[in-house]
């Protein structure tokens, strides 16, 4: 990425492989932006719903079927 005329770089880790990716990487993708995904494969599939603020938030992890395509444009760490 250039930014006036100097190269810079961010960079973006997410953790766990939660389904939300999906929208993130859309977002990402349609940017031409690269990320690292931490995914914890001994737990996909799963869910870990949580409550902040008294609103139950769903933290559905990806199947180990979507992972390849899903995950495709990006470093994946597992």
């Amino acid at each position: 990425m250039n930014w006036n005329g100097k190269k810079k770089a961010i960079t973006f880790s997410f953790d766990d492989g939660v389904t939300q990716d999906i929208r993130m990487i859309e977002i990402l993708d349609k940017y031409g932006l690269k990320a690292t995904f931490n995914l914890n494969s001994g737990k996909f599939g799963m869910n870990y719903p949580y409550e902040p603020n008294g609103k139950v938030v769903d933290r559905r992890l990806v199947e180990p079927t979507q992972v390849k395509e899903l995950y495709k444009n990006h470093e994946v760490a597992v």
